[in-house]
Parts: structure tokens; sequence; C-alpha cells
């Protein structure tokens, strides 16, 4: 039997797990436990329609419908009163900002000069301007934003900035040639290259169209040297190493630029969880394992609920993301100490090269891992998370064996 598919669970239970997480009113609180509850019943009588079972539900959407079953309302705190609690915002994005935010990025990967070069500054610092006037005026704050709004919003603020925008001309004309020339040496793509460096899930993205090539970099790389780029390219175009461009994301001056951003476009903070706390547990795990001298890095849930991999550590936006399958009243605290101690060493470690390839899980990280006191107990709990069908044995024992 094929697996039953139900839509919009994942999302419906993250978004609840959110919700939760924050300051809270009583009533609704009351409403979210109500459709929780619809949601729950509308499951099951979809999985007993089809004469299935929750075990026949795609890994993502099982794993949300458990999550949703195991909440209790009862034992969630409301941190709110009617009264004194703001209005929850939809998220908010501003008219036209992207479609100028996309023509700017495309004039500047022209190469402008002359007065074009002022028109396009004043252009990226009005618009920079207009939104800054219009969030104090709407009283709008870092959450009311959807992600694309808070990314352009501190993209356009930090390249306001003259020496900023002139530093992003310098890297187009440095770029461009070199670009230009790898892509004349392969037959895949076509000139002209065009370069664009702006916010982006990954580092870098190379899409052919039939009058050129656009060449997405991560903003941060408007810092690169000629060389850099050379190898960027070489790693885009010639199946060159990547070793050199990851090493060169770790560098201060690559940190600093990405920090500033992540502040210019307001940090949404996404450590508060509804049963655990990611600052709590970094600060306790800071403070046992690592003398309380390692920096701390942006801390957030995952949007999905995972079935194995528990954390993941992304150095490259120095950030720590614990999976909200794991913020649930019966996970002890030591499983959640436990990932955010194994993400953390690879913070402190960083990554090795062996024979050009990336490694993370060396030796010397497994031996480290081991020093976590409750590490066999977390293990085994973990294990017993990710068969799912022992989950509710994972809070037998808050303490280990």
């Amino acid at each position: 039997m094929p697996d039953l598919r139900i839509r919009g669970l994942v999302r419906l239970a993250d978004g609840v797990r959110r919700e939760l997480s924050q300051p809270l009113t009583a009533s609704r609180q009351a409403e979210l436990a109500e459709l929780v509850s619809g949601a729950i019943a509308q499951v099951e009588r979809i999985v007993a329609r089809h004469s299935s079972e929750i075990a026949m539900l795609p890994a993502p959407t099982r794993r949300a419908y458990q999550y949703l079953r195991s909440l209790d309302f009862a034992s969630i705190h409301c941190a709110a009163h009617d009264s004194a609690a703001s209005p929850a915002r939809a998220n908010i994005s501003f008219a036209g900002l992207s479609s100028v935010w996309d023509g700017l990025l495309d004039r500047l990967a022209e190469i402008p000069s002359g007065d074009e070069v002022s028109k396009l500054y004043d252009l990226l610092c009005s618009t920079s301007t207009q939104i800054e006037e219009q969030i104090v005026a709407e009283r709008l704050r870092t959450g009311d934003l959807t992600t694309r709004s808070r990314s352009i919003r501190g993209w356009l603020a930090f390249f306001s900035v003259r020496e900023n925008f002139d530093a992003y001309l310098g890297a187009i004309r440095t770029a461009k040639p070199i670009f230009g020339a790898s892509i004349r040496a392969t037959s895949r793509f076509s000139v002209p290259a065009l370069v664009y460096f702006r916010s982006a899930s990954s580092l870098y993205r190379v899409r052919g169209y039939h009058n050129g090539t656009r060449i997405t970099l991560a903003t941060p790389m408007v810092t690169f040297s000629d060389s850099l780029f050379r190898k960027v390219a070489g790693a885009m175009f010639d199946g060159g190493r990547k070793q050199p461009i990851m090493e060169a994301t770790a560098c201060d001056e690559y940190r600093e630029i990405l920090a500033r951003l992540e502040v210019l476009s307001g940090v949404q903070d996404g450590s508060a969880g509804v049963h655990h706390n990611l600052v709590a547990s970094f600060e306790r795990v800071a403070a046992k394992y690592f003398s309380a001298a390692l920096a701390r890095p942006k801390l957030t849930w995952s949007k999905t609920f995972t079935g194995r991999k528990f954390g993941h550590y992304d150095a490259i936006h120095d950030t720590v993301m614990i999976s909200a399958t794991l913020d649930r009243k019966n996970v002890p605290e030591y499983v959640v100490d436990f990932i955010m101690y194994h993400e953390l060493l690879h913070k402190k470690l960083g990554t090795g090269w062996q024979n050009g390839r990336r490694t993370v899980h060396t030796q010397e990280f497994r031996t480290e891992e081991k020093r976590f006191e409750q590490y066999a107990a977390a293990e085994q709990a973990l294990e017993r998370l990710a068969r799912g069908d022992a989950l509710q044995q994972v809070g037998a024992r808050q303490t280990p064996p």
C-alpha cells in the first residue's frame, strides 16, 4: 500500500510549536488546543477511511502527528494575559520591494559607471530609508516581517554605507572577467557572466540563460580576492576543491559582514521552545564542557520534525539548529544538552580535510563526544526517539542508568 499523504500537517505542527514557545494569551492557547484536537481527529478519520494506519503516513507527516499528539496543553504555562498581550501579526512584506531590489541587482551586475553609479546608490539609500520609516510608522517588529523582507532590509542597510557600496562594485569588477573566462572554457553556459552578491541559502549558485549566465554568490564574498574568485570559479565549473572557499568563509572579515547583515536585518530569536530553551541548554553545556569560553552561536529550532538527524551546525552562518522533535515534555533535558554539546564540538573543532575531502566526525571528535557525562543514556534515548514506536519511554527516566 502506498504512503497516505496528508498535506499541511508538518506546517501546522511547526506553527503551533512556535506559537506555544512565545508569550501567549489564555484564549489563544485554548484556540490552539482546539485546533490541534481537530487536526488529530481529522488525520485519524482520513487514515481510517483509507483502511490504513498512522505508521503508513510519510515520516515527516507521521512525526508531525506524533508531536501534536504529545502536546499537553494543561502543562504549558501561559506567559501573557489577554489584556496585556499584543495581537499576533501576519508575515508582512513591503509592496514592490522585491522588484526594486532585483532591478537594482540587475543594474549593478552590468557594472555601471559615471552618473549611473550615483543614481543606483541614491536609489538604494532611499529604498532603505523608506523601509525603516515604514517599520517605525507601523510599529512593526522583526518577527512581523517575512524572511525575504528581513533579508532585503539588512542587505540594503549594509550597502547604503558608501564604503560597502563601493566594495560591492569593486567585487563585481574583479569577479566578472574571472567567471567570464571560465564560462568561455565550457560549452554548458554562455557569456556574459552576470554576478550577484545577495542573501542565499548556499555559498554560490549558477544558472544559464540564452543571453548569459547568472552567478549568485553569498553577500560576504564581496570581501574575496582575485585568487579566491578563481577558486570559486574552479569549484563551480571545473570540479575544483571547495576547501579553500570554506576556509575563507571562516575568516574574521567574512564573519563580521555576516553578523552585521543579521543585525541590520533584525535578529529573530528562535531559541525559545515549548519545553526546552536552547539558550539555557547552551549555557549549561558551555559552562560544564567548554569552560564558558565558547562564543554563543545563533540558536534555533528546526521547522521540521526529524527522525534521526537531531541537530546541525552551520559553520558558514555560525548557527546551531536543534530538531523540533526534541522540544517535548517527555524528552529529558540531558538529551537536548547532548545534541547541543555534539554541535558545539563541531564549532570548536572545525572541519578537517583529508585528501581534499571534508571530514567532521574524526577520531578526535568521537573521543571528545564521549566526555559527555550522560553519553550512553542520551544515545539510548535518541535511538528510541528514532524508532518512534518507543517514543513514550524516552522520558521514563530523567537520570541516566
